[in-house]
């Protein structure tokens, strides 16, 4: 790890991480650690962590959760780094020998360190990776933005980006109930800028969702649905819905 003020490594003493400058950043009771210099409050608040687990513990995401896993360990990662984390639903699954979580919501991150403790779990920004260049062997990505100049940076010669993405008809039904014309999404691309792609797959499942506006909460939806599309799911005690996922593995070029 390093400093995220001045950029020199960081190392552990106790329950403090301090660098040769005198930078120092203590970890939390519940064991994560704050690197964020942001102030004020950013990331998901409480309401939107708290939707985001009701969702996820009822499992309906599990089996990519274990395709994931399954996917990572053929690559046997030494050390990987889940950006984007939330509150750990994935990571704490995954198997490392150094295990790093990273995402800006203090509050997902407090979740997420209560209930992994082999994972280190860390408040900062994915803009700017608390990583040492080339240190990573393997970074995992499920639907968040991606960073690719840091990811880049911090990938090892032969590190490995691992990609979780959107199917085509992901959430089709969900979005038939907010919107009168339902745009899909679009295909996964065989491109990425500094990657070479080294395996794509599609899965999907059909569920039946027990509490559809708590899958809304944790949905991008959520910020620019119509409220007539929110009145209608909103009416709903179940939806059967479809989730559909590209899982791809992508390895570092130059």
């Amino acid at each position: 790890m390093r400093c995220t003020i001045c950029k020199e490594k960081l190392l552990k003493n106790g329950n403090t991480f301090q660098c040769k400058n005198g930078h120092s950043f203590d970890q939390a009771k519940q064991g994560y650690v704050n690197l964020s210099r942001k102030q004020s409050k950013s990331g998901d608040n409480r309401a939107m962590v708290e939707a985001r687990t009701r969702f996820l513990e009822k499992d309906y995401y599990d089996f990519m959760r274990q395709f994931v896993k399954e996917t990572i360990q053929k690559y046997h990662p030494h050390t990987l780094v889940d950006i984007g984390c939330g509150q750990g639903y994935y990571t704490k699954t995954f198997i490392a020998d150094e295990k790093y979580g990273i995402d800006l919501s203090k509050e997902a991150i407090a979740y997420a360190s209560r209930n992994d403790k082999n994972t280190l779990y860390i408040v900062d920004s994915i803009y700017d990776l608390p990583f040492e260049d080339h240190s990573i062997d393997m970074v995992v990505s499920i639907f968040t933005p991606l960073p690719l100049e840091e990811i880049h940076r911090v990938l090892k010669k032969d590190g490995h980006l691992l990609l979780v993405s959107p199917g085509i008809e992901h959430l089709y039904e969900l979005k038939d109930v907010l919107y009168e014309k339902v745009r899909l999404n679009d295909p996964l691309s065989d491109h990425l800028e500094g990657f070479a792609l080294v395996e794509k797959n599609e899965i999907h499942r059909f569920e039946d969702v027990s509490d559809p506006w708590s899958l809304f909460e944790m949905t991008p939806y959520r910020y620019r649905s119509p409220k007539s599309g929110m009145d209608r799911l909103q009416q709903l005690d179940h939806l059967r819905v479809r989730f559909s996922f590209y899982v791809s593995v992508w390895k570092k070029e130059g």
